[in-house]
C-alpha cells in the first residue's frame, strides 16, 4: 500500500507534447503532398488531371482515416511511454518518414 504514483519530468512531458504537435501537423501535410504525388504521377503515365480528380475523393478519405488511427494510437502509446526510449523512437520513425514524403515530393 505504500506506492507511489510514477513522476515523469515535466521537460520530457512537454517536449512529447511538442514532437507530438509537429507530427500531427506533418501528417496533415503528407495528405496534401501524397494528393500532389498522385496529380503528377497520373499525368506523367499519361492520364489526365481529370482522371486524377476522379481518384483522389477516395484517397484522401482513406489517408484521412489512416491518420486519424495513427494519431489516436501513438497518442495512447506516448501517454504510456513518455520519456522512455521507445517513445523516442516512434517519434524519430514518424517525423522520418513524413519529411522523407516532403523532400519526396520537392525531388519530383
Amino acid at each position: 500500500m505504500n506506492e507511489h504514483p510514477q513522476t515523469r519530468p515535466i521537460g520530457f512531458t512537454i517536449l512529447a507534447i511538442v514532437l507530438w504537435l509537429v507530427s500531427f501537423g506533418l501528417a496533415l501535410q503528407s495528405i496534401y503532398i501524397i494528393k500532389e504525388i498522385v496529380y503528377l504521377i497520373t499525368v506523367r503515365l499519361g492520364g489526365s488531371v481529370r482522371q486524377a480528380e476522379n481518384f483522389l475523393p477516395t484517397l484522401i478519405f482513406v489517408l484521412a482515416l489512416l491518420v486519424m488511427a495513427f494519431i489516436i494510437g501513438s497518442t495512447e502509446y506516448h501517454m504510456k511511454r513518455v520519456g522512455k526510449p521507445e517513445s523516442w523512437r516512434l517519434f524519430g520513425w514518424t517525423i522520418a518518414v513524413e519529411l522523407s514524403l516532403l523532400i519526396l515530393y520537392y525531388i519530383l
